[in-house]
């Protein structure tokens, strides 16, 4: 009689019971690395009369005919009952293999069973039963029950809720109930369905908790699954594979299939049936899809209607999403919803980027994954010369948690070496909440790319409040002569390869004579920037729009030859994504610049035209750096061979509901963030009707939240924080004098915002060389704000790591930053928020300029604000979401000082968001007055810190 336990390959084989190890049974099984195997005979079903078994296999031939069902015996001896010496020795074997268990069976099935979260809070709102981690405030529930409504009546809201309110979790929590109710409702009328039209299912045990199952995934055959036996609960010998188990242990790298939920886990103790001798191996059936909300099943299997919702969650950043993430993980819908994270190859790339052998790492991603060629992949045992992408189904549901930011993607990515890119994508398809950065959602290049469909979806922006930018720069676009140049250099080298490109070459010649035909359009407008002033470091010329497509008709590029380039750019551009390979020597800025360039031409041509008025064309060129200093003007003005850098045309586009209205098809858009105040502004730009709409209350109380304002210098002159005002050496030294005073009464982080990187750094010059910068390193460690991402992130390490010392941190930013816009500061992280002025955009900018006279002209048409209002609203968003930075939640404190005389005005308080000028109110002070007057910052600090230390 043979060994009950079989290792083979590093498998270890157990068999229950003393009958002979079947050697080809381990040998049908797939390799498995590291794993251990136990057959098990007790779970064998309960004898069944073959009569009863063949009126069963008809009944579920005929409900489900296209399914091929199981051949094994009817009659096969059943196993006896398993003794319990014989469950006593297989503990002991179980011992012997895993020393450090405890001998219950109950220890080996926690290792195997997820951990359940207990939740208290459990609230009917609109019909629909929503879990929260914690007890909501009032202004969670006012949310959810708006996002509940607008999600269920198909309607828009807009949603402002201030920082630290819990608008995120609120958000989350309701869209996710509501998914999940549908998904029931659509489950429960799937069964009901199938019952009424098959009444033999009533026959069968199980048959409605089958057809109401949203994932069919695991079960193997409709027949297996009803002639199952009911079990209780589950122990060390029910499958892991059964049981949708989530654990930190290794993955393998290579699943077994490609499936995206990849294999068991590596090392567990894995389940399985002992396979007789002389049984002919069980024919398998075809695999159900995992989730029918995305996969269409057979029509006799699924009724018609299976369709949930998929839940896009957009935020500005990844470092915003980041905080997202978190907030999901907390809920119980992070168990039970599957979830996916998009993001660029610069964010999730793990290949190394050689700059000098690619121009960008798109172009790198784009040759690296070709597949190669029979020989080289035998010699290579690889597919392609990337091995993240070959490997990148093994980074699936199973390898990850449940919740995982970019940065645990990429971690885990790294060490079972997949692709985080490629496989996020594939998880997308069958995610029910997909995050993303919001641009993925609004840029239609990106949709396409991304292969993002929202018609009938729910689409939920977070930090909103700068849409209507993000919306009007996805329909802008630039580009110079250089570019085109590089683009025909591109398409005459492909045409050498006529083989590889015979299907193409018609629309490849097609592009190329109209790119030259830009050519020479540039070659013949260039003279009309040269001949403009120079404002503000460059010259431009500007168009009606009219008048500049009169250009484009006259070069053969107009509205009449758009359709055949229309044509001929998808055709070319969805070749290069799917195929780059035939497309010899093509880079990726060919790709983009064609694509990008039938965009915004769409955009001015399509639809008879509706859009052509809401566009600006001009010619732009900008001085050359090397002429840059305090005469530059001097120089461009009068010397007209200055330098200039290459001719750029730019389609500005002034109106964002131009873009915005690609996400229309949504089931809902729920616009949400802490700053959208004046509201009707945000519905007439972006020309979509928001018939929902809340803002609530802050929930801090009002004597755990300082706010005043700065009104003066040191020597009584006004604190004038204009653009010009700045410049003076006594504002600046003001300024100076006011950080430094916050700095010495304030424990632990302030943050300090400027309005610009060029402002700050001709205020810190100015401090050092009076000294000022030295006496504020000696009460607080400072840092800057980087422009680089990967200084930004070493700087914020190293500020989060000062702030909880006894000296504390000053960390310098500037308005519409990485640091005011929607990153987390709490607690000691954060206790004063000193601001600069108010951010209003520059004028030179030839899009701020012309935008605020495109909403003069069509101010009373369209609804819209007047220039100079909507120029003060871009400020104050800016402004107020800097501010947003100071008291994150219920339980926090901190400061907001204003350094700003114009705040003593009620025109300059109008729109500042509602807590912030209910705070305020009439607490404005002198530099003195601050630190030792009534309602001082300083006995604030004081009376805080004293709260906090008891």
């Amino acid at each position: 009689m043979s060994s009950p336990i079989d290792i083979s390959d590093d498998t270890v084989y157990i068999s229950d019971d003393d009958e002979s190890f079947d050697q080809e049974a381990s040998q049908r099984k797939p390799k498995r690395y590291g794993q251990i195997y136990i057959t098990d005979d007790e779970d064998e079903e309960p004898e069944t009369s073959v009569h009863e078994k063949n009126n069963r296999q008809a009944v579920l031939k005929n409900l489900f005919p296209n399914i091929k069902h199981d051949n094994s015996t009817d009659d096969e001896e059943e196993e006896p009952t398993i003794s319990v010496t014989k469950k006593n020795n297989r503990q002991m074997l179980i011992k012997n293999l895993f020393p450090n268990l405890k001998d219950t069976y109950d220890t080996v099935a926690d290792l195997v069973t997820p951990v359940t979260k207990q939740f208290e809070h459990v609230m009917m709102i609109g019909g629909v039963s929503v879990v929260l981690p914690v007890k909501p405030y009032g202004c969670q529930i006012a949310v959810m029950s708006k996002v509940i409504t607008a999600i269920k009546d198909k309607k828009h809201c807009l949603l402002e809720s201030p920082t630290g309110t819990g608008k995120t979790l609120a958000l989350l929590c309701a869209a996710l109930a509501w998914q999940k109710k549908e998904r029931d409702v659509i489950s429960e009328g799937q069964a009901k369905q199938s019952m009424a039209q098959y009444p033999e299912l009533n026959k069968l045990e199980g048959a409605a908790e089958y057809i109401a199952s949203p994932k069919k995934i695991e079960i193997e055959s409709a027949e297996t699954f009803f002639m199952k036996r009911v079990h209780g609960d589950r122990s060390i010998y029910d499958s892991p594979q059964k049981q949708n188990i989530n654990t930190s242990m290794n993955k393998r790298n290579e699943p077994d299939s490609d499936s995206i939920y990849g294999s068991p886990e590596d090392g567990l103790v894995t389940l399985q049936k002992k396979v007789r001798y002389n049984t002919p191996p069980t024919q398998k059936t075809p695999e159900m899809p995992s989730t029918p909300e995305k996969w269409k099943l057979p029509e006799e299997v699924t009724p018609e209607k299976v369709s949930v919702p998929i839940i896009y969650y957009g935020a500005r950043t990844h470092k915003q999403i980041q905080q997202v993430v978190s907030e999901f993980g907390r809920t119980v819908y992070c168990e039970q919803a599957q979830m996916s994270l998009l993001s660029s190859r610069e964010h999730s790339c793990l290949r190394e980027y050689d700059r000098s052998q690619w121009p960008t790492k798109n172009d790198m991603c784009s040759s690296c994954i070709k597949p190669l060629s029979a020989a080289d992949k035998i010699a290579k045992n690889q597919d392609t010369n990337c091995k993240f992408y070959d490997n990148r189904k093994a980074l699936n549901c199973k390898a990850l948690p449940r919740a995982f930011d970019l940065k645990k993607l990429v971690e885990i990515g790294e060490r079972i070496v997949a692709c985080p890119y490629y496989a996020t994508r594939e998880m997308g398809k069958v995610a029910n909440i997909v995050f993303c950065p919001y641009n993925y959602l609004i840029e239609p290049t990106i949709r396409k790319n991304m292969s993002i469909d929202l018609k009938d979806n729910v689409v939920i922006i977070d930090e909103g409040h700068n849409i209507e930018d993000i919306c009007r720069d996805a329909a802008s676009f630039s580009f110079n002569r250089d570019q085109v140049n590089n683009a025909i250099k591109e398409l005459e080298i492909l045409t050498t390869f006529r083989y590889a490109v015979t299907t193409m070459m018609t629309y490849i010649m097609n592009l190329l004579s109209a790119l030259k035909q830009w050519d020479l359009w540039f070659a013949n407008h260039n003279r009309l920037v040269d001949e403009q002033p120079v404002n503000g470091m460059e010259a431009t010329y500007t168009w009606k729009v009219e008048d500049f497509v009169k250009t484009l008709n006259t070069h053969n590029i107009g509205e009449a030859q758009y359709g055949v380039f229309n044509m001929s750019a998808e055709i070319f551009c969805r070749k290069f994504r799917e195929d780059q390979r035939t497309l010899v020597g093509v880079t990726q800025t060919t790709s983009t610049l064609v694509e990008s360039l039938d965009t915004v031409l769409g955009y001015l041509f399509r639809c008879s035209g509706i859009y052509l008025d809401d566009f600006k064309p001009v010619l732009v060129a900008k001085l050359k750096s090397e002429v840059r200093g305090p005469n530059a003007w001097r120089t461009s003005q009068f010397n007209k061979v200055a330098e200039k850098e290459p001719v750029t045309l730019r389609l500005i586009c002034m109106n964002p509901a131009v873009v915005f209205a690609g996400l229309h098809p949504a089931r809902c858009i729920i616009l949400a963030s802490g700053t959208l105040t004046p509201k009707i502004s945000m519905q007439s730009e972006l020309a979509t009707d928001f018939p929902l709409q809340i803002s609530p209350k802050h929930i801090i109380p009002s004597d755990r939240v300082w706010i005043g304002s700065l009104y003066s210098c040191p020597d009584g002159s006004r604190l004038d924080c204009t653009s010009n005002g700045t410049k003076q050496t006594a504002v600046q030294d003001a300024l100076g004098e006011a950080v430094l005073s916050v700095c010495r009464v304030t424990p632990h982080g302030v943050l300090c915002f400027f309005p610009s990187y060029q402002r700050m750094n001709s205020f810190i010059q100015r401090w050092k060389q009076i000294g000022l910068w030295g006496r504020v390193e000696g009460t607080k460690n400072i840092f800057i704000e980087s422009n680089d991402a990967k200084d930004h992130e070493i700087n914020m390490e190293d500020y989060y790591e000062c702030v909880g010392t006894g000296m504390g941190a000053l960390l310098c930013a500037v308005y519409r930053g990485k640091v005011a816009e929607g990153m987390d500061f709490k607690d000691r992280q954060a206790r004063a928020v000193i601001t600069i002025g108010v951010p209003f955009p520059s004028k030179f900018d030839i899009a701020v300029s012309e935008k605020m006279k495109f909403n003069d002209k069509y101010l009373k048409k369209r609804n819209l604000l007047s220039g100079d209002e909507w120029y003060r609203v871009q400020a104050y968003r800016a402004l107020n979401q800097a501010v947003g930075r100071c008291v994150r939640h219920v339980g926090d404190w901190g400061a907001v000082l204003l350094l700003d005389a114009r705040f003593r005005e009620p025109h300059y308080t109008q729109h500042l968001s509602a807590w912030v000028k209910e705070y305020l109110g009439c607490n404005h002070h002198t530099l003195a007055s601050l630190v030792n007057g009534s309602n001082s910052l300083k006995s604030f600090m004081e009376e805080m810190t004293r709260r906090e230390n008891q």
